[in-house]
């Protein structure tokens, strides 16, 4: 919650430290004491003082961001987790995001190596702030490594605000430029056409795609799902002339008939060489995903 100067001074007894004394006091007790609880409880506090405006010229006067910057520099998942918080609540101070841009190296190194979900939370926040107010150039911020690393949290977390939130990331700053959702069921006649009388020119007479198997034990024929996926880049996305060089999927879970399927296709990067990731899901679950390099004409849109 924000306070008001009046409501502080009511507050601060008679004769008793005032605010910027005591953010003093913080500052010094983190470079002087040997003991890392205490100093993740001074960071800690640091960062709730910088969510209120009212205490951002107390944290610039006493130079507390220089504290957010150390503790950023150690190994500690808690005192990185604290800096980075320090640094989201305080970037739209005018002086402030000077600091933090001087030092936005060192604040994507540690989102780069982390592997603490809130510390990722965090720096994703204060990158979105960032860009969205425009205080930093968007080549400062998106590189290659950084896009790379908010795939993979995209894609492997567990944690469905990260997911969510690196979604949002992608898509806004142009790192996703569309995503096509193809839901259907996949009945037991399309599935017959790469079985049965087609094996003959495939070579394939698994009996798991079998029609003498019950519709709730068939499995769907992964070279189906891999067509629709190919359908969707070759009509949809990026479109016609479009050219698959190479491919990397895995069948993660059986994929079964008369069971709603939505294929997603995204597009990572639009150039002459374009990267696409795709996924198929049943109940939520991921059956069947993979990447893709394509080779995208001119004429395809």
């Amino acid at each position: 919650m924000y306070y008001s100067h009046r409501y502080l001074k009511r507050k601060t007894p008679e004769g008793g430290i005032n605010r910027r004394e005591y953010i003093g006091h913080l500052v010094d007790e983190y470079y002087t004491s040997t003991n890392v609880e205490a100093q993740e409880q001074v960071t800690a506090n640091l960062a709730n003082f910088a969510y209120d405006p009212l205490n951002w010229p107390h944290l610039l006067g006493v130079d507390a961001l220089d504290v957010f910057l150390a503790a950023l520099e150690t190994h500690n998942p808690n005192l990185q987790l604290h800096s980075v918080a320090a640094f989201c609540n305080i970037c739209l101070d005018k002086n402030a995001v000077k600091f933090i841009i001087e030092n936005i190296v060192t604040i994507k190194t540690t989102f780069l190596s982390t592997e603490h979900a809130e510390v990722v939370l965090h720096s994703l926040a204060l990158f979105y702030q960032l860009l969205k107010a425009e205080l930093s150039c968007k080549e400062a911020i998106i590189t290659p490594e950084l896009l790379k690393r908010v795939q993979h949290w995209r894609k492997d977390s567990n944690d469905e605000r990260v997911v969510k939130l690196c979604q949002v990331f992608l898509e806004d700053f142009g790192c996703r430029t569309e995503v096509f959702n193809l839901s259907h069921v996949v009945p037991p006649e399309t599935a017959a056409l790469h079985t049965g009388s087609s094996s003959t020119k495939t070579g394939d007479y698994n009996y798991i795609h079998s029609k003498e198997l019950p519709v709730k034990e068939r499995r769907v024929h992964g070279a189906l799902l891999n067509a629709v996926v190919a359908g969707i880049i070759g009509t949809k996305l990026p479109g016609p002339g479009t050219v698959v060089l190479e491919q990397n999927f895995k069948f993660l879970k059986p994929c079964r008939l008369e069971t709603d399927t939505v294929v997603t296709v995204r597009l990572l990067e639009q150039r002459k060489i374009s990267t696409v990731e795709y996924d198929c899901r049943q109940r939520g679950d991921v059956v069947f995903a993979g990447k893709a390099k394509l080779l995208t004409r001119s004429d395809a849109t």
